[in-house]
């Protein structure tokens, strides 16, 4: 006890040492405004960079991922059938004869479709009689209406076209449009006063096939493709009333002038097709049973496939066997000929085209991305600037996916990811950038 003190000390304890801070940055509305403008730069450069095509390489790849997803699977087109020969027989090579297809268009006559397509070219005379092309045309003037396939050529060579054979007005330059000099046209003894369109067709590096030609030049004349042709047809289109801007859109308009769709086309004539997992029309049967179930019809049998459900319906006839499939590669895997043009006939016909995001918007998207994460480096430091873009980036991707299987809207990812990269580099280096002016050596200081 007395060892205690006699009285409290009352004088307070010295104050923590304060924690060692950063002094703010004197030139930080320099650096925001360097990073700003920088960001300008590099966005109109990734712009320029989207906008020539320059990142296709890149883009494309995804665009055909994006196609093959079937999260949302759509029903095939209940406006067309398919007829498939799938199967190419050893004793029975192709090409067949022409009463082998009058039998099957006689089939299907009584079933009341509402137009019938030959992918394939009966250019030749039959191969086993003649007298069968006769037959054909007969059967031909009874049925629905029938469009014919023709095949152009580079070379010139003289052969008359078809007395229906469509010419369509044009605008536009024709610079880019496929440009040939003769054509294989469909017999005359049955195709001549059919209607006809041009089934070429050319893939893209890697045998990809995503965008199929519309329009074509003959001997200075735009005639349509098969698909343009078919789809007029069964949307009761006048081609000749029709016309076709290049580089933005073909209108199919009716005889009276309606106007029944508008197809984006690019500078070449080309319709990017949309590709959709599964059969592409709810109707499908083999080539060898047409005849069958219209014979089980007849006797009040039940067929495998109901011949009833073609009415109103357009049937393409064409091949789809093995040998078809090699040539092309497509965003749901290797299709024949035939089916490729059933996948863009169905594009122009349900209107689900594929379009990009208007130019103005992703301009004006990109530059304020750029401007706001080169600032964001500036103001938020390193660290937390690359996990905002990282959000961002994630966040762009999900979006993608989602604009496009909801309204075939196209958000580019390579321009974005190249946009987010140097929007931080520009940060960067208008974070270190030395903004201190630098002293003149041959001023002195007074007095010396």
């Amino acid at each position: 006890m007395d060892e205690l003190p006699l009285s409290i000390p009352n004088t307070p304890a010295p104050p923590p040492a304060p924690i060692a801070t950063l002094p703010p940055d004197p030139d930080l509305k320099r650096r925001v405004a360097l990073a700003a403008g920088l960001a300008i730069v590099w966005g109109a450069l990734t712009l320029l960079a989207q906008f020539t095509g320059a990142l296709d390489t890149f883009e494309e790849p995804l665009l055909d991922w994006r196609q093959s997803l079937a999260t949302c699977p759509t029903p095939p087109s209940d406006q067309l059938a398919l007829v498939a020969i799938d199967s190419i027989p050893a004793d029975r090579p192709w090409p067949w004869s022409r009463l082998d297809y009058s039998l099957v268009l006689r089939s299907l006559i009584d079933y009341l479709p509402q137009s019938v397509v030959f992918e394939m070219n009966l250019n030749d005379r039959d191969t086993e009689h003649e007298s069968y092309d006769d037959t054909f045309s007969h059967v031909i003037q009874r049925g629905p209406r029938v469009v014919f396939a023709a095949t152009l050529l580079t070379r010139k060579e003289s052969a008359s076209p078809p007395a229906k054979l469509d010419l369509l007005t044009w605008t536009g330059s024709t610079e880019h449009v496929p440009r040939y000099g003769s054509a294989i046209w469909p017999l005359q003894t049955f195709a001549g006063s059919s209607p006809v369109g041009v089934n070429n067709l050319e893939s893209e590096s890697g045998q990809r096939l995503r965008r199929l030609p519309l329009v074509f030049l003959l001997d200075h004349k735009m005639i349509p493709s098969l698909v343009l042709q078919a789809a007029a047809q069964l949307l009761g289109a006048d081609l000749t009333t029709s016309e076709v801007q290049l580089g933005r859109a073909i209108f199919l308009k009716r005889t009276d002038g309606r106007l029944l769709r508008t197809i984006p086309i690019d500078n070449e004539g080309r319709l990017r097709i949309r590709y959709h997992p599964g059969p592409t029309a709810s109707w499908q049967a083999s080539f060898d049973n047409i005849m069958v179930y219209d014979d089980q019809l007849q006797h009040c049998l039940k067929p495998e496939r109901d011949l009833h459900a073609l009415a109103r319906r357009q049937v393409w006839i064409g091949r789809t066997d093995s040998n078809e499939r090699i040539n092309f590669n497509t965003a749901i895997g290797p299709l024949s000929r035939t089916e490729v043009q059933l996948q863009a006939e169905r594009t122009i016909l349900d209107q689900d085209y594929v379009r990009p995001l208007p130019p103005m918007i992703l301009a004006l998207l990109y530059l304020l991305i750029a401007i706001g994460g080169a600032t964001a480096v500036v103001r938020l430091g390193r660290v937390p600037a690359v996990a905002l873009l990282i959000i961002l980036g994630s966040f762009w991707f999900e979006s993608a996916i989602l604009a496009f299987r909801l309204y075939n809207v196209i958000l580019p990812l390579p321009s974005f990811g190249l946009l987010l990269f140097g929007t931080y580099i520009v940060g960067l280096l208008a974070f270190y950038w030395d903004l201190a002016p630098e002293e003149d050596p041959r001023q002195l200081p007074l007095g010396l």
